[in-house]
């Protein structure tokens, strides 16, 4: 389930490009807050408006700064939740329905220290949850920070530059870059519900095994 259209989002976009910069970073901003992170499609978003600016439609460098200081500031607001909520985060969603994603969480942030932050944020799965899992476990400000800025900068210019390449190779036109994002989508959406159920199963045969 998304809360946004990514289809009407890039269509939007391409009728009012001057408003690129502010869509992505409210995108990408919301994508980034625990709670919320998990209903937003800003990569898919990103990917059509990479595709948007091959054919020349929306500027790069307003894209790319509208997307990087969105991740950034719901980065750092994620993790000053974490930070001054510790206490609390266990009761929200989606840790609250499903406790062992928290756990698995904080495994990957006490494994990986500052570069969980940097590798989470290429993950669809841990972007909105581990930067407040690091400040739960009180990962230093600086320290989360340079992490933090690093990754949105990074993760904005590879998934924009995935849909310039897409789009410059297959000489795709405006219209066409709208199709392509609800391509994106679906095939997202049919992947996260494989991934979803393969993992049901395994937990239902793991249950199996411990009840004989």
């Amino acid at each position: 389930m998304e809360i946004l259209d990514p289809t009407a989002l890039a269509a939007f976009i391409h009728d009012y490009p001057a408003w690129v910069a502010a869509i992505l970073f409210l995108i990408v901003f919301m994508e980034a807050i625990i709670g919320v992170g998990y209903l937003v499609p800003a990569a898919t978003v990103l990917f059509s408006v990479g595709a948007l600016i091959s054919a020349g439609a929306v500027s790069p460098i307003a894209a790319v700064l509208g997307a990087s200081v969105g991740a950034t500031i719901g980065g750092s607001a994620s993790y000053w939740l974490g930070r001054q909520g510790a206490d609390r985060i266990h009761g929200m969603w989606p840790f609250r329905t499903r406790p062992a994603l928290l756990e698995r969480n904080q495994r990957f942030v006490e494994r990986h220290g500052g570069k969980s932050i940097l590798l989470s944020r290429f993950t669809k799965a841990l972007r909105p949850t581990v930067p407040a899992v690091a400040g739960m476990l009180g990962m230093e400000p600086l320290r989360f920070a340079i992490y933090n800025v690093v990754g949105a900068f990074a993760w904005a210019c590879i998934y924009l530059g995935v849909g310039v390449a897409l789009g410059a190779t297959l000489d795709f036109s405006p219209a066409q870059a709208i199709q392509i994002s609800a391509l994106l989508l679906t095939l997202t959406l049919f992947f996260g519900i494989a991934v979803a159920l393969q993992r049901r199963r395994r937990q239902a045969v793991a249950g199996e095994d411990s009840s004989t």
